[in-house]
């Protein structure tokens, strides 16, 4: 569920901030988390008079804690004071510019989204503070989509609100200098295999906490999610940040910010290595990030190498279930990101799951810690989502709790 005590809103006093700051003040409310106003006032040159700043302060008004905080920057200001105070999320105005001027953000919103030590969620002039549309979620095959369908499904409860799972298949381009013709494909049969994925994916999560509705587009990513965020009257949209297209924006991604710019409701960007406000309840499972896959991993099998421990898979796809491995001695485990291939070897055979696109743990994205820590029992348990949307459930236990094949 969403764990969120902190709520940073940086204004300027501008109009784009100050339609911003209802839904700060509601996200806090809701979750009954302590609000954070903060300006940032720019250094200026020194021996500069013609500016009168005002001193750094920190003041509590009716539970709203005021800061003003001087930096060379703006973002950079809002970044240090997000570290300082451990923000959950940082909820900030953008200003919806038209013609050319929409192709930029600012550099100040650019900044925060593409550094912010925890998700940002950006308001648009014409978002309403108390939305009650339907979360939407666009996904990816990825791990870093899972994340963002958990966030969204975990809102979407607190909210009284249902989601939308949105996939966007885009089109196949070919440059001009290298045109060539392309076999036609079946597009009824590959939208009839992207549902059965999203429908298998989303089902992890049919825990009756908030229903999950899934759709299929074809087009342009940001432009088919502003377009669904506006036909299903959207109160949010959660999106997960690939940073994937260039160099420069590594830390953000095109299609992320082209949703901020676009969307006609707030928007909630996890950026990858940010710290998530999803935490686990007892029992449930969260999202580790693919850069974790590799190093949690290795841990487990240096635990089986170090002492006996038994691995059991189940199949709990919706369609599909069954043992493939119970209580078999565990050899290891071990990722390769070039093949995208998890092999789990154990005495005698060995399982491989090819190109899984999310591994979800009970002890979430702290599994790693977990396993490294000699004091801790286990066992540990990870779901594997595949490529076809296929759900694996790997239980690793000490031998002396291993389930009795």
């Amino acid at each position: 569920m969403p764990d969120i005590q902190t709520v940073l809103f940086p204004t300027d006093d501008s109009p784009a901030a100050k339609v911003a700051q209802p839904v700060a003040e509601a996200w806090a409310r809701r979750y009954g988390a302590r609000l954070h106003v903060l300006h940032v006032e720019i250094i200026v040159p020194a021996g500069d008079l013609r500016v009168e700043m005002r001193p750094e302060s920190l003041t509590t008004v009716d539970g709203v804690v005021h800061a003003v905080r001087r930096f060379p920057t703006a973002s950079g200001g809002i970044l240090a004071y997000a570290d300082e105070v451990e923000a959950d999320v940082v909820v900030m105005g953008t200003h919806g510019r038209s013609g050319w001027n929409r192709l930029s953000l600012g550099s100040t919103a650019e900044a925060v989204l593409r550094q912010a030590p925890c998700p940002v969620l950006t308001v648009g002039p014409n978002a309403e503070a108390e939305a009650a549309g339907p979360v939407l979620a666009p996904l990816a095959f990825e791990s870093s989509s899972d994340l963002a369908l958990q966030t969204a499904v975990a809102l979407a409860a607190e909210m009284g609100t249902s989601v939308v799972a949105l996939h966007v298949v885009e089109p196949i381009v070919v440059p001009v200098p290298y045109a060539m013709p392309i076999e036609p494909f079946d597009q009824a049969a590959l939208d009839a295999k992207v549902t059965q994925t999203m429908e298998q994916w989303v089902a992890g999560y049919d825990d009756g906490m908030a229903p999950v509705a899934v759709e299929i587009r074809h087009g342009i990513p940001a432009l088919q999610i502003a377009d669904v965020a506006e036909k299903v009257g959207a109160g949010l949209v959660v999106q997960a940040s690939h940073g994937r297209r260039g160099l420069r924006r590594w830390l953000l991604g095109s299609v992320a910010e082209a949703v901020v710019r676009d969307a006609s409701c707030p928007v909630l960007t996890l950026r990858a290595g940010a710290r998530p406000f999803v935490r686990p309840d007892d029992g449930a499972s969260l999202a580790v990030p693919r850069a974790d896959w590799a190093a949690l991993f290795d841990a487990l099998s240096h635990r089986a190498a170090a002492s006996r421990h038994d691995v059991s898979i189940e199949v709990v796809s919706p369609d599909a279930t069954g043992v493939v491995f119970r209580a078999a001695p565990l050899v290891g485990i071990t990722y390769d990101p070039r093949s995208d291939k998890l092999d789990v070897i154990a005495e005698g055979s060995d399982h491989h799951v090819v190109h899984p696109f999310a591994v979800r743990s009970e002890a979430g994205p702290w599994t790693l810690d977990g396993v490294l820590d000699d004091g801790a029992p286990g066992p540990w348990t990870l779901e594997i989502v595949s490529a076809d949307g296929t759900r694996e459930r790997i239980v690793v236990r000490p031998v002396q709790d291993a389930v009795p094949a």
